[in-house]
């Protein structure tokens, strides 16, 4: 009779196993069939991606075969940073603001944020000129016509603009001969020789300071190193002596 009731317990147990792998395969086998509904979600993005990508290349091709042909824009295309601009914009990774003048803020408003928050505020706004990533020298007195287009204190202005023109990235695209841009992303003049030495002096400048500091900082690990290093010594140094004295 013992040996009935075992194997009835044996059996359930049996049973109540293959219903909980029965279970674990009927989610996993869900899950994956999601996966495979966004994988070809994806697959189709992708392809829909890669189609217009092809008709931007072949538009990119025909306008630069007719910049070319063209003495003026061909001498402009003949710089990096002016040909950049014009694949940017055929391909689409650089596209005009689409901010509604609806929804603008007020000179109070911008004038209410702090110099990274303006900033972030003329990338979106001005995507062909403020370009944070692979910044372009922008045109002599763009502060003003960031005065003229938006209002408020000429003083936040040139705070803002300063966290933009004053770091190394800026100052390393300031060559001779490069680009200039106004806030439409036209071409706005050229930097001079003088304008490109000025920054790269100050480019040496920030570098060096940098070098200074990370030499500072370092000295100041190698300290704090010594000391834990010395407290350690001196702790193990009063722990054997208190053991000699037991």
């Amino acid at each position: 009779m013992s040996e009935e009731l075992e194997l009835d317990v044996d059996v359930d147990q049996l049973l109540g196993q293959l219903e909980n792998y029965a279970t674990k395969g009927l989610d996993a086998l869900g899950k994956a069939k999601q996966e495979i509904v966004a994988l070809e979600t994806r697959n189709t993005e992708l392809s829909e991606r890669v189609i217009q990508l092809e008709k931007n290349i072949e538009a990119l091709g025909t306008r630069l075969t007719e910049a070319l042909e063209n003495p003026v824009e061909a001498e402009l295309l003949s710089r990096s940073d002016s040909l950049m601009v014009m694949i940017k914009e055929t391909l689409g990774v650089s596209k005009p603001s689409e901010t509604a003048k609806t929804n603008l803020p007020t000179a109070s408003e911008l004038d209410k944020l702090n110099p990274q928050q303006r900033l972030d505020y003329w990338i979106k706004t001005y995507p062909r000129s403020f370009m944070p990533g692979q910044p372009q020298p922008l045109k002599i007195g763009i502060h003003e016509d960031l005065l003229a287009a938006e209002g408020g204190d000429m003083k936040k202005i040139r705070r803002a603009l300063a966290s933009y023109v004053k770091v190394p990235r800026y100052l390393r695209c300031m060559k001779t001969g490069a680009v200039r841009l106004d806030l439409k992303g036209n071409n706005a003049g050229f930097v001079s020789k003088e304008e490109a030495d000025f920054a790269a002096e100050h480019l040496q400048k920030l570098e060096a300071n940098k070098k200074q500091r990370e030499a500072l900082k370092k000295k100041q690990l190698i300290e704090q190193q010594e000391n834990l290093d010395s407290n350690r010594l001196k702790n193990k140094l009063t722990a054997l002596v208190e053991m000699n004295k037991r």
